[in-house]
């Protein structure tokens, strides 16, 4: 991981190539530009979304006009964030920037100041090695719709987010499910989604959380077995575009199905009337 981020830093900033050094430089170097790739923190975000492991790039130099520094910065936040990174294995991350954490400082040892940059990588909860779990039935048919609605673009997760994922991406996951009573003889159930939709730029996120909603909104019902005329029909959908694509997701739906009880749980009695005159 390291390594790929050392050449990509360096493919960025052509000045940094064979500066990039794992943890610290060589000691007494006398280099006026150099920088240092640090793995930080890992902390725990969600079951769909699993680790985030905080990647601490800091960026040396001796000068003392800051100019260089900030346009470095500024290059690296364009480039790095929301890239997709692919290994000489073939194990693929993304970057998402995150901030700088605390002001320049200078160096005491070296005289050199030193700025921090901030990115995170997603690494999904290691799976305990038991049999992968059944897929909800709606879940599946959501997902199919969504793949045919996008086009193949786009890969469409279920339930969290593989640890490489692709970057045209939409993530499904159940949130909620209630069964109400419809009448004697019938059910209602309701499931609730939360989707996903992640990107390279922010700007095709928004786009592609506002058309899905809207299709979802102007769809009347999403078929699960059109030969059986059994289908989920759409309650509610909203969009919230300032929610993290990667943690919250943007488009919230809600679909629900009405169907018959089983015959032994069904009312063989209706109603019952007791006359008051009868002997």
């Amino acid at each position: 991981m390291r390594r790929e981020i050392s050449q990509m830093v360096s493919s960025i900033i052509p000045e940094l190539e064979g500066h990039v050094y794992d943890l610290h430089p060589p000691a007494g170097t006398m280099e006026s530009n150099y920088a240092v790739i640090m793995l930080g923190e890992e902390v725990w975000k969600s079951a769909w979304a699993g680790y985030r492991q905080v990647i601490r790039l800091l960026l040396y130099t001796d000068r003392p006009m800051l100019d260089e520094l900030d346009m470095w910065s500024e290059q690296l936040i364009q480039e790095l964030h929301r890239r997709r990174i692919v290994s000489d294995e073939g194990k693929a991350f993304t970057l998402h920037y995150l901030g700088v954490p605390e002001a320049d400082k200078v160096d005491p040892m070296t005289g050199k100041t030193a700025r921090l940059l901030r990115f995170g990588i997603y690494l999904p909860e290691v799976n305990g090695g038991g049999a992968d779990e059944e897929p909800d039935e709606w879940l599946s048919h959501l997902a199919a719709w969504t793949g045919q609605f996008l086009g193949s673009r786009w890969q469409i997760y279920q339930s969290r987010w593989p640890s490489s994922r692709e970057e045209y991406a939409v993530m499904w996951r159940l949130t909620d499910c209630e069964v109400l009573n419809s009448s004697a003889s019938m059910v209602e159930v309701r499931k609730s989604f939360t989707g996903h939709v992640v990107s390279p730029t922010a700007d095709m996120e928004l786009q592609t959380a506002i058309a899905l909603a809207g299709e979802l909104g102007d769809k009347a019902m999403i078929p699960i077995d059109a030969g059986e005329r059994r289908y989920m029909t759409v309650v509610d959908v909203t969009a919230n575009l300032q929610a993290d694509p990667v943690l919250d997701g943007q488009v919230k739906l809600k679909l629900m199905q009405r169907k018959m009880r089983a015959v032994e749980d069904a009312a063989w009695i209706r109603r019952v009337h007791i006359h008051p005159n009868m002997k």
